[in-house]
């Protein structure tokens, strides 16, 4: 679709999609049914025939009746306006039903949905909005897909409202689910719609809904490909964003706040782009372009400049050698006092911002800032307990960063008693064998180490070192790593008789030989 224009429908898809509006007729014909059991039937509001087979139907044909939640029609949602209803009252038979779910109640009604497509499109794009707002997640995929056929209805197969419902969809997939192939393969979907579709747009609020789905279609391909690492495809995709954000800026009825929403998505998503691509200066203007563009949009304390100013300052983090400790911990403390003033103490929010702000400080190794990162992490651990309770993942992992940070400080006691109370409920969390549980075995083998206690330090490595064999196999560089440091540690003086082995790492231990045969010559 090159120039971004959109064709004029056919006449007669807008005449069906009008025309849907009209209410049915509702008749009643008797048939071969009883006076107290009439069959109940539909006439077209156009011919005025009876729809569907003839009014002479046979009882047997009146007990069927089709799931119609199965097929999308009924919708249960209670906001929805009022329905008509076509009641089905069957003779009794003797002859046993097919399925208990495709027939009617033998002397019920069964509510059917008779609503144009067009209206229940209408209603499913609501539902599925809030459900989205709402991050109820399943419920909102299965709205969104529910639409896709909704649209093909109403709108066919080659128009861009179906492209749009392909955007909506991999936008849920990407936000609410991080499933990023997903997103790609419906981006790529409304992609080919758009080029498939010759049209001309009739007016300019149809024009900016195309330029929007364009923009939006670019811009969640581009997010999901840097997600991907598919950097080159991500670079094109957001040059194409912006070639339609820059069409859509210059229609007078687009207002001044979509233009900043879309010139801030597109900045942010270029500035990851640069960070993944290791342009840290670039990526560096970029972060302070959107900041600036999002506090003159949205105020000095908006909820979204929380998620900016944590990735500015983990991208100050990842410069290695090069980074600004302290600009890295301004943009943390940014981010923190904001998530402070708009959330209440103990909240997922707050626990996020103090980790990342206690890192930082933990990061700078210097000993004024072991004391503010402690002061942090013990509010961080406060926070997750009250929000997620002691044996959430979140909550471990705040007491391994406490714990790593106690064994900086010397504190080898207070770390030590920390780490073994939190085996028991990794191995609820993880299981008994698992990445995690290794990692605190090995950390609780340093500590013992540097306390002088080599047999307790060996015993600790040798369980790291089973679970990792099994979890992360005899080749991983983790599995080597610990091996050798217990190569090293038993080649101590002494060490090998008092320490008892099991029978494999016994016969590693034995010398290799080889079978050598010698025959004697006879004289």
């Amino acid at each position: 679709m090159s120039d971004y224009s959109v064709s004029d429908f056919e006449e007669d898809i807008k005449e069906d999609a009008q025309d849907s509006d009209v209410e049915p007729v509702m008749v009643e014909i008797r048939g071969r049914g009883t006076k107290d059991s009439p069959v109940t039937a539909r006439r077209s509001p156009v011919s005025g025939r009876p729809t569907g087979r003839s009014s002479q139907r046979s009882a047997r044909d009146n007990e069927l009746d089709y799931d119609s939640e199965e097929l999308g029609i009924i919708d249960d949602d209670d906001d929805d306006e009022s329905i008509e209803e076509v009641g089905v009252e069957a003779r009794p038979s003797a002859r046993p039903p097919r399925s208990s779910r495709n027939v009617s109640a033998r002397n019920g009604k069964r509510p059917i949905n008779m609503t144009p497509p067009n209206q229940l499109l209408k209603k499913a794009i609501k539902k599925a909005n809030r459900l989205s707002e709402e991050r109820k997640v399943e419920m909102a995929i299965k709205e969104r897909i529910r639409i896709l056929a909704l649209t093909r209805i109403v709108y066919g197969s080659s128009c861009w409202r179906l492209a749009e419902a392909h955007t909506n969809l991999a936008e849920d997939y990407l936000e609410l689910k991080n499933f990023t192939a997903q997103a790609e393969y419906h981006t790529e979907n409304a992609m080919t719609i758009m080029l498939n579709t010759v049209a001309m747009t009739t007016s300019d609020q149809e024009k900016a809904s195309v330029f929007s789905v364009l923009f939006r279609l670019n811009y969640i391909q581009g997010k999901a490909q840097i997600a991907m690492k598919k950097y080159s495809e991500a670079e094109n995709a957001l040059k194409k964003a912006d070639r339609a954000y820059q069409a859509m800026s210059k229609l007078s009825c687009v207002t001044d706040d979509e233009c900043d929403n879309m010139e801030i998505k597109l900045a942010q998503a270029q500035a990851r782009l640069s960070w993944r691509q290791k342009k840290y200066a670039v990526a560096g203007t970029q972060y302070d372009k959107v900041i600036d563009l999002t506090k003159r949009r949205l105020g000095d304390d908006a909820v979204e400049l929380i998620e900016l100013y944590q990735e500015s300052g983990r991208l100050e983090q990842s410069k290695g050698r090069h980074a600004n400790h302290d600009k890295a911990i301004e943009q943390f403390l940014q981010a923190h006092s904001i998530a402070a003033s708009r959330y209440k103490y103990a909240s997922e929010e707050i626990v996020d911002t103090a980790l990342a702000l206690a890192q930082a400080y933990a990061s700078t190794g210097r000993e004024e800032a072991e004391s503010s990162a402690e002061s942090y992490l013990n509010e961080c651990l406060s926070s997750c307990t009250t929000v997620f309770g002691p044996d959430h993942q979140k909550t471990l992992e705040v007491q391994d960063e406490l714990a790593r940070l106690l064994v900086r400080a010397n504190r080898q006691t207070e770390a030590m008693d920390l780490l073994k109370a939190s085996i028991p409920l990794k191995n609820e969390v993880y299981g008994d064998y698992s990445e995690s549980v290794a990692d605190t075995y090995k950390l609780i083998a340093s500590i013992h180490l540097a306390q002088g206690n080599i047999e307790k330090s060996l015993r600790a490595y040798k369980k790291c070192h089973n679970i990792e064999v099994l979890v992360l196999g005899k080749n991983h560089k983790k599995t080597k790593d610990t091996e050798r440091t217990l190569d090293l540690l038993m080649a101590s003086p002494g060490l090998s008789k008092k320490f008892v082995l099991n029978t494999d790492d016994e016969l590693k231990k034995r010398p290799r030989f080889n079978a050598v045969s010698k025959t004697v010559k006879s004289k």
